[in-house]
């Protein structure tokens, strides 16, 4: 094993990549499972979350191949599984977001975001074959930046994701019900901490530990934010209703 050539900073970069991922799919396909006839919208809802933490599926994969199998992958392999989910994520939440909030509509987003996705994807193949460098390039074993021109794509996917999911969560606020009241507040949570954290995490390249604690963690809790806008457990549902309607 190779966890000996890794630094302290390395390791625990590697170790809170890996945490992150698996905290997003395992939020993501308790999501999925709550899907029935009614709401099969929920489907897409926790695909899109999955496919949003394949940004960092690079690095997971990366601490895995090389810690346990002495193996670096390629620049092409790591930028491609970061990049080629996230599109497709997009279009996952777009169909969420229209039959959450008007189904009518969604005609008319697929209309913008699928050619947008579709030109994206093309992109990122035609780039990783052709010139890696308009992709993106690996800067350490668990740092990435993206090229000029996806990177247009990405801060779009980014506003995209989150002032839909902001108006969503304003929205639900909104709305009578103490339940989704509650749902609305921590949806808005957990969309606010997944662009900042996502933002810090892309800016800054140098990190230090505790820095890198901190950004790890705030996506981590964003994950359980975004699980709780949609699913309230009974108990922490008794308490915040309760509480509030006590305080009324």
């Amino acid at each position: 094993m190779a966890f000996q050539d890794l630094t302290q900073l390395q390791i625990l970069e590697g170790t809170l990549g890996l945490i992150w991922i698996l905290a997003a799919v395992f939020i993501g396909l308790r999501v999925i499972t709550k899907a029935t006839s009614e709401r099969k919208e929920l489907i897409t809802v926790g695909l899109s979350y999955i496919f949003v933490s394949s940004a960092w599926w690079g690095v997971g994969l990366q601490f895995i191949s090389y810690g346990f199998f002495d193996i670096i992958i390629g620049d092409i392999l790591y930028l491609l599984v970061a990049n080629i989910f996230i599109p497709v994520g997009l279009v996952c939440w777009v169909n969420s977001f229209a039959e959450m909030i008007n189904p009518e509509i969604k005609n008319k987003l697929f209309i913008i975001f699928i050619p947008f996705c579709l030109i994206w994807e093309i992109l990122i193949f035609v780039f990783a074959f052709t010139n890696l460098d308009l992709l993106g390039s690996l800067e350490g074993l668990f740092n990435s930046s993206h090229g000029d021109v996806i990177r247009y794509f990405i801060i779009i996917a980014i506003l995209s994701f989150v002032v839909s999911g902001v108006y969503f969560s304003i929205r639900s606020m909104s709305l009578e019900d103490r339940e989704i009241k509650w749902k609305g507040r921590f949806l808005l949570i957990a969309w606010i901490s997944f662009a900042f954290g996502a933002i810090l995490d892309s800016m800054i390249q140098e990190v230090s530990a505790p820095l890198l604690i901190f950004i790890r963690l705030i996506l981590i809790t964003g994950a359980i934010e975004y699980y709780l806008g949609f699913f309230l457990p009974n108990k922490l549902k008794g308490i915040l209703i309760k509480n509030r309607e006590s305080y009324n």
